[in-house]
């Protein structure tokens, strides 16, 4: 469990589905990610199941909890993924399905507090990560807490009925030391 000052990371348990399938059934969500099926049930009980297995060593994924007083409300979820131990390197990313929740500081925290764990539990090099042209919250987010712009995907995804570029950012261990 990671704990900030207002957000917890998690690990993730069965009984999450349920947000799970709320958070990437919503296409005002999903518009950010590049999911473009329907979640189903069994798929999300497959990959949480895979998660506790033959995942557990590639992706540290985690539940977003907001702490309320003394209770928390799960808001989205983050994690590592593609962990490389040999190249010590990883892949960032982030939801967070609770529309409410956006733009309240709450990803910059928890993209802080995944990203420490990255560097100095799991000792990587490097974290990589990606965005849509279009998801300025997310560029700005990863910005401000220190990756950098590496590189753009011209016309990578289909999305929403267009073509979108998809922006490649990056982070060093040097240089998150240096924050």
């Amino acid at each position: 469990m990671l704990k900030g000052r207002s957000v917890l990371l998690r690990p993730v348990k069965r009984s999450d589905i349920s947000y799970f399938l709320k958070w990437f059934n919503d296409p005002e969500v999903v518009q950010y990610v590049e999911l473009y099926m329907p979640m189903t049930e069994m798929s999300e009980e497959k990959y949480i199941e895979e998660l506790g297995t033959t995942r557990a060593k590639r992706d540290a994924q985690f539940v977003m909890e907001v702490i309320e007083g003394a209770s928390t409300k799960p808001i989205g979820t983050c994690g590592l993924h593609e962990i490389d131990s040999k190249d010590r390197k990883a892949v960032f990313g982030m939801v967070i399905g609770e529309k409410d929740y956006w733009s309240k500081g709450y990803g910059t925290e928890a993209a802080r507090l995944i990203v420490n764990y990255g560097f100095q539990q799991l000792n990587l090099h490097r974290i990589s990560s990606g965005a849509f042209a279009f998801n300025e919250r997310s560029i700005k987010l990863q910005k401000k807490i220190g990756f950098r712009e590496e590189g753009r995907l011209r016309e990578a995804f289909f999305k929403n009925g267009q073509y979108h570029d998809l922006v490649l950012l990056g982070l060093l261990r040097e240089e998150w030391r240096g924050l």
